[in-house]
């Protein structure tokens, strides 16, 4: 294999974490809200405080709905979530190791000009004694180097990150199932009045009297009044 083929092949960025995490910070948020709606992979919820927020759960993530895991697309509105979230925060060193290859043109004390495998002329100044070259096979210092190597450089950085880590549990309860309808009233049953008792008929006495006693009564009254006018006339 060529020097620039084993050069190019070298090319790359190694991410070595550094031994020893130096500080880790664990804060725990609880979340209290109603569905609103769902879309696609956005859930709106009104939050306990009156305000409106959108999330965006992994897929595949599933919320504890009365002990039932739910995922997201079958959350309903109306369903109240409880989310527990602990989040962890870790403060790393991080060690990253890169290798830059190419070709001197210059050096003039710690400042290097280098013609990089892709053509482009870079100018590095301040060169660090901690750096290592790498010429046909041999390490080598920035107080080695003269212009015209091939050379390979190790450059070593450290630098400290945060790495965040997220546990969310959530659950809730889904909406109470609406109240089925009243069933109506029974229509009241008419009820018959009880019909009038019959009432009888007055009793018609039998026709026995004959019509002399009537004539009798007249000719009696005839001969008072005859009585009458012979006295009257007397006066």
């Amino acid at each position: 294999m060529s020097r620039v083929s084993k050069i190019v092949l070298m090319v790359a960025v190694v991410a070595l974490v550094g031994v020893g995490a130096a500080f880790a910070q664990t804060t725990t948020q609880r979340l209290e809200g109603t569905v609103l709606y769902v879309q696609g992979d956005t859930l709106v919820v009104k939050m306990a405080d009156g305000t409106v927020r959108e999330f965006h759960p992994q897929a595949g993530f599933t919320f504890n709905v009365d002990g039932k895991a739910t995922p997201l697309s079958e959350l309903k509105p109306g369903t109240k979530l409880v989310a527990d979230v602990t989040t962890t925060e870790d403060t790393r060193v991080v060690v990253y190791e890169e290798v830059k290859s190419g070709k001197v043109v210059e050096k003039v004390g710690q400042t290097l000009v280098v013609r990089m495998q892709n053509g482009e002329v870079k100018k590095f100044t301040n060169v660090s004694s901690d750096v290592t070259f790498t010429v046909d096979g041999k390490p080598m210092t920035i107080f080695e180097i003269k212009p015209g190597m091939n050379l390979d450089a190790h450059i070593i950085t450290e630098k400290t990150e945060i790495v965040t880590d997220r546990q969310i549990v959530a659950s809730g309860a889904a909406p109470a199932a609406p109240a089925a309808p009243a069933k109506p009233a029974p229509a009241p049953v008419a009820v018959k009045a009880p019909a009038p008792a019959p009432v009888a008929a007055p009793a018609v006495l039998p026709s026995t009297a004959s019509q002399l006693p009537l004539i009798g009564l007249a000719g009696l009254a005839l001969l008072v009044l005859g009585l009458g006018l012979g006295i009257i006339r007397r006066f």
